[in-house]
């Protein structure tokens, strides 16, 4: 399948000029955190597995893309997806076909020096650390990685751990610690460290030898990343964050409690206070009210 992008509109084109106005406004992408582009990436993702693929046989021999005027790095971005889908991607203008400008499925994890469009745009740097997002230049699936380069003496996350997120750490370059719950290994180029989910086990990487830390950090969530509700313990802070579609919250880890007093009164009606006890209230659908120890 020959797939053409074109700012003319086209019967039956998939309409990238409306869904980029919607999701982005501007003709090129947000820079810093790949997460914003994500809704978008998935929507083009759905659209073009309708009318593409590799097995695809109801696909049609030549696919259009109605998008709007774009920068660079937008270009770019659009033409490393649909390049997913076809090995000959086109670039329409007054009727005249441009070479293929299909783009290599490849990010070097190494080289921060030759980035093209999109690359340089989902790059971030904060005091002490500088991140590449990878993803979703690589396709939305349900990864996210992305290259962290720490100073010596910093760290570019929290200790903590994740309900939802299978996370391994790949060390590209130097050495640092490792906290791994209430442990601290040293780690060194080459080593692959695995934190997958069950355990809740908390890591954090940090660059304490003396050099600069690089480190290829690559997440699997067992959905895309914006459908999926995620809890985030800090140990450090004593926090629980709760984060995903239709969550946004903050709470004390220190809150929870044993969930034995829920199924041992769970037909008596009571309600929980912030401190964690709780006092008699009246329920519908429970005639039994819990009652107060008299002891």
């Amino acid at each position: 399948m020959k797939v053409i992008l074109e700012e003319a509109v086209r019967e039956g084109a998939i309409r990238v000029d409306l869904a980029w106005d919607l999701f982005f406004e501007k003709p090129t992408i947000p820079e810093g955190h790949g997460g914003r582009l994500i809704p978008f990436t998935n929507w083009l993702w759905d659209e073009l597995g309708k009318k593409a693929g590799n097995l695809n046989r109801n696909s049609s021999s030549e696919l259009t893309l109605t998008i709007p005027s774009l920068s660079e790095q937008g270009m770019d971005f659009l033409l490393r997806l649909t390049s997913f889908w076809s090995n000959d991607v086109y670039l329409k203008k007054d009727g005249v076909l441009s070479e293929n400008l299909w783009r290599k499925p490849v990010i070097n994890v190494f080289d921060d020096t030759r980035l093209d469009g999109s690359e340089r745009s989902l790059t971030r740097k904060r005091e002490g650390y500088y991140t590449r997002f990878l993803m979703p230049l690589l396709g939305p699936g349900r990864t996210a990685f992305r290259v962290e380069v720490i100073e010596n003496g910093e760290s570019s996350a929290r200790l903590h751990s994740h309900s939802e997120v299978d996370e391994y750490y790949l060390i590209l370059e130097g050495s640092g610690t490792l906290r791994f719950n209430y442990k601290e290994i040293a780690v060194h180029r080459g080593d692959l460290i695995g934190k997958p989910t069950g355990p809740d086990d908390a890591s954090q990487l940090i660059a304490d030898q003396g050099e600069t830390l690089r480190i290829l950090d690559m997440e699997v969530w067992h959905d895309r990343p914006d459908n999926s509700k995620d809890l985030i313990h800090n140990p450090d802070f004593n926090e629980i964050f709760m984060r995903g579609r239709g969550w946004g919250a903050l709470v004390p880890a220190d809150a929870l409690l044993n969930p034995s007093d829920f199924g041992q009164y769970y037909n008596e009606s009571y309600k929980r206070t912030k401190d964690g006890g709780w006092v008699p209230s009246k329920a519908r659908g429970h005639k039994k009210i819990r009652a107060k120890s008299s002891q």
